[in-house]
């Protein structure tokens, strides 16, 4: 034991032996969708995350025309889901169809009629056009009034008090029969100065008595949603109350840009360069592009770092584990059989559940939710199945009915099985198949299928919801896209998902360390702990760990090659539980005779 003085050393440099801790192995959170489709309102290709069903209409409104967006992402809510990611899309411009969607804007002049200021709504659409602006100069909030004389050609004051006077901000300073406006470059004590080629033209002496006072202008906002109110504003970038800066921090409806530059040396400023008083004048040419998003609009694009657009814009929120896009098939309802247009035909549905899917097997980590665009369709949907083999897919039928303020609305199911997913994963982990759920926020089905065609459909990879009577709609089914026995069940396939992200993530600290055997031994044992906690919850098959999985990084794993490569790897194999489909009862009836001949 040290005795209490054994902590006190001379300075110096001294080695204190520490072993390297590395976090254990964990798995992130799953459950999360993206969501993709159409909205009223909001930022545009932006991942959003969203709460509750509140949240998401106070971020993105209610779309007039209905869409499959907003019944989608409260069905996730209502089965179970906690969070989920939404992109809005509209139809962006340089795209070969249709006018783009636009912001609605206006342009304000100034008091000598020539152009101030630019407003325009944060997003496009027309809901903006709803937007009614106010412009008018505020009462003066701060006056003093000069202690000392200041002769013509000073470039600054001495007031009584500065309280109120900012750099930035726009003063009038006057006497009887004079006044001129400056901007406030400084202050120092009560010192208040201001561009030294804006000198006074005239003496302010402090007997007359002259003043000093602010002047500056005030902004309110209003839709039929929200109202916003700015006051203190300014024109000049130095100014905390500079009208861009101010706008863009706290504006949940519009952004402001200045087109008026800085008065140019020699110019002096004045009371004429603010807005012009404007009293409720509404924004204009807010467009939608409703009816005109493309396929590639919702695919979307990646430009570079923080460039990406639609689904592409997804693949950077490394939360989300699931996919789903369900405006592709209301876009395809509206449009099908009309010739020339977005989503006339169901290749357009096809190719974005294909990029659905693509970024699915790229990133290794999520998993796509496919809705069949035939909601009453067997037949057609079996055809439909045939286009995608995938081991990160799954394919349902038929769609839900919905209650929705009175109404019977047809929903592709998407959004209830992210939520009954979610639900599972909640309650019991990922490696409970999503099957055998109630579909909670369902009233009915497009379709009641008996168990012939339940057995068919299932057996063909297209996953059934029914009416069980008494135990409701539930889910029956529980199979991916893949014509790949080992893949053929979607929690399979995302227990791996999880394992392998688990992996990516928790093993990033080897990174630049001396590849060789100590560091294989502490990877191996690391991994093989991870393993064993999920094998111990029920993840793997196998009355013992070795039959449920391996874990191997050693010479064999990483020879010299792979070393000179810069690589490490660590070969890992799992046998998952796989859900019991088929439950096989055998009946033995005793028989109380004996044969003839027995």
């Amino acid at each position: 034991m040290s005795s209490p003085g054994s902590d006190i050393r001379p300075p110096g440099v001294y080695t204190e032996p520490s072993e390297r801790r590395n976090d254990a192995l964990a798995l992130t959170r799953s459950g999360v969708p993206g969501f993709v489709g159409l909205a009223c309102r909001g930022p545009t290709n932006v991942p959003v995350r969203i709460a509750s069903p509140g949240q998401f209409v106070a971020v993105f409104g209610e779309l007039p025309e209905g869409g499959f967006l907003q019944p989608s992402v409260e069905a996730f809510f209502a089965n179970g889901g906690k969070e989920c990611f939404v992109v809005r899309v509209a139809h962006r411009s340089g795209r070969s169809f249709g006018e783009p969607a636009a912001c609605a804007a206006r342009t304000f002049l100034d008091r000598r009629e020539a152009p101030s200021l630019q407003v325009a709504a944060l997003s496009e659409g027309a809901w903006g056009n709803d937007i009614a602006v106010t412009f008018r100069r505020r009462a003066t909030r701060a006056q003093t009034f000069l202690t000392l004389d200041a002769a013509a050609g000073e470039a600054s004051v001495v007031l009584r008090s500065t309280h109120g006077l900012r750099p930035g901000t726009l003063v009038r300073l006057h006497r009887d029969g004079f006044e001129a406006f400056r901007i406030v470059a400084g202050v120092n004590g009560k010192t208040v100065s201001w561009r030294a080629d804006q000198p006074l033209e005239s003496d302010l002496p402090s007997t007359a008595p002259s003043y000093v006072e602010t002047v500056e202008f005030e902004l309110e906002v209003r839709s039929p949603f929200h109202r916003e109110a700015f006051t203190d504003l300014s024109l000049h970038p130095a100014s905390p109350g500079f009208i861009e800066r101010v706008v863009a921090d706290r504006s949940r409806l519009i952004r402001v840009t200045v087109l008026s530059p800085e008065p140019a040396e020699g110019r002096v400023p004045s009371d004429q360069d603010l807005p012009a008083d404007a009293t409720e004048a509404a924004l204009e040419g807010g467009l939608d592009g409703l009816w005109n998003v493309t396929p590639d609009d919702l695919i979307g694009m990646t430009g570079g770092p923080g460039e990406q657009t639609g689904l592409a814009a997804l693949e950077v929120v490394d939360d989300v584990d699931l996919l789903a896009v369900p405006d592709a098939l209301w876009l395809f309802r509206q449009n099908a059989g009309t010739e020339g247009r977005p989503f006339a035909t169901l290749k357009d549905v096809e190719v974005v559940h294909d990029a659905m899917l693509a970024q699915c097997e790229r990133l290794n980590d999520r998993f796509a939710l496919l809705d069949t665009p035939f909601p009453e369709d067997a037949g057609r949907t079996r055809e439909y199945r045939l286009m995608f083999d995938s081991r990160h897919g799954a394919l349902y039928f038929p769609w839900v009915v919905m209650d929705r303020k009175g109404e019977r609305m047809k929903v592709p199911p998407a959004g209830h099985m992210a939520g009954i997913i979610a639900r599972c994963d909640g309650t019991v982990g990922i490696h409970k198949a999503p099957a055998n759920e109630v579909v909670v926020d369902a009233d009915d089905l497009t379709v009641m299928l008996v168990d012939e065609d339940v057995g068919q459909l299932n057996g063909e990879g297209i996953n059934c919801l029914v009416s069980q009577g008494v135990r409701g709609l539930r889910v029956w089914g529980a199979r991916t896209v893949s014509s790949d026995a080992a893949y053929k069940y979607v929690n399979v396939r995302r227990q791996l998902n999880a394992i392998h992200k688990a992996l990516s993530s928790g093993l990033q600290w080897v990174v630049f360390e001396p590849n060789q055997p100590s560091l294989w031994k502490t990877v191996q044992r690391n991994v093989t702990q991870f393993l064993m906690d999920l094998w111990r919850k029920g993840w793997f098959r196998g009355e013992a760990p070795e039959e449920g999985f391996f874990v191997k990084c050693d010479e064999e794993t990483n020879p010299p090659e792979e070393r000179d490569a810069g690589r490490m790897v660590v070969e890992v194999g799992v046998a998952p539980v796989r859900p019991a489909e088929f439950l096989v009862v055998q009946v033995a009836q005793e028989m109380h005779g004996t044969p003839e001949g027995g």
